[in-house]
């Protein structure tokens, strides 16, 4: 896998809005991961445990019903995955899948909760996105 340059989350649109004070704390919240194509992040059906934006690549969003296997979304560098079940304490709702190699920035449901705490932006642009998604699966259902 080639090796990406660090992406900083001050170049995030997610961050856009943060303070120079919000970010120094917000990086110690999140892990810096780099991810081979093909890993899956998370799986529909498992507890929701991380939250994850995606600093460089791009990943495929499916959900299973019943037989089938459709394609919900592809996100891309900017964009986060796994904030509907750390916000509802559900199990994952759909299933991500990398569709290149990837840099990520990975935080656990705690850090999570303190990155919403920490910048009421990113907690602003965080519930409204999820509640798109959420129309969507329902929408695809």
């Amino acid at each position: 896998m080639e090796t990406p340059d660090l992406v900083r989350i001050s170049d995030l649109d997610l961050f856009a809005d943060c303070t120079k004070s919000e970010l120094r704390k917000l990086e110690s919240l999140m892990t810096y991961v780099r991810v081979p194509k093909d890993r899956v992040l998370m799986r529909q059906g498992r507890p929701a445990n991380e939250f994850i934006i995606i600093g460089r690549g791009s990943a495929r969003v499916s959900r299973k019903t019943g037989n089938t296997v459709a394609r919900v979304a592809d996100v891309g560098s900017g964009e986060f995955l796994g904030e509907m079940g750390l916000l509802t304490g559900t199990p994952r709702s759909a299933t991500a899948t990398a569709t290149t190699d990837l840099a990520l920035y990975a935080s656990s449901a705690s850090e999570f909760r303190s990155i919403l705490e920490i910048a009421p932006s990113v907690a602003d642009k965080v519930v409204r996105t999820s509640i798109a998604r959420a129309a969507n699966l329902e929408l695809a259902a």
